[in-house]
């Protein structure tokens, strides 16, 4: 059982990171680049509950943090996306998902992972921190999530409820 959950986590999280950094990051598009694997961490979230939530966010920040080009402090996005991943999966209760909520959801997370991100590296004394560029670099994370949360959320739960029905939430 728990061998399949984790088959199913580990090959969503890699296949975002792939997309992510090779596909994603090339666009061009203003502002952030979208993070689908924090769109990925919280339909993992929501589909297994916080503890999963948690553990595959803590993954996916390492996995993140250790794929070139990594730059800055590893393990920061780790610890940002277990915070995610966790709240994610314990806030939002499982009779209370509808569409708005979780695009709100997804779209408060994607802003907060980039914000987080921002102010930890500037407390670990980071200068590559342009504090004019801040608002519009959150902004846009969080319009990215919302545009990707209908495409990712639903397909997860429905790969979810397909490849591990004993543990779905």
């Amino acid at each position: 059982m728990w061998i399949r959950q984790t088959v199913v986590c580990a090959s969503i999280i890699v296949l975002a990171v792939m997309l992510q950094l090779t596909l994603l990051s090339r666009l061009g598009l203003p502002g952030a680049t979208p993070d689908l694997v924090v769109v990925c961490v919280v339909a993992l979230a929501l589909a297994y509950g916080p503890v999963t939530g948690a553990v595959v966010g803590f993954a996916a920040g390492l996995v993140l943090g250790f794929t070139p080009p990594a730059g800055g402090v590893i393990g920061i996005q780790a610890l940002i996306f277990l915070v995610i991943g966790f709240l994610t999966g314990a806030v939002i209760d499982p009779r209370d998902r509808t569409v708005p909520i979780l695009a709100g959801m997804v779209g408060l997370s994607t802003g907060a992972a980039a914000l987080a991100y921002v102010l930890t590296l500037a407390a670990f004394g980071g200068n590559r921190v342009i504090w004019e560029e801040v608002p519009a670099l959150v902004l846009t994370s969080s319009l990215y999530g919302l545009i990707l949360a209908p495409i990712v959320v639903p397909t997860v739960a429905w790969l979810v409820r397909r490849l591990t029905p004993e543990v779905a939430v």
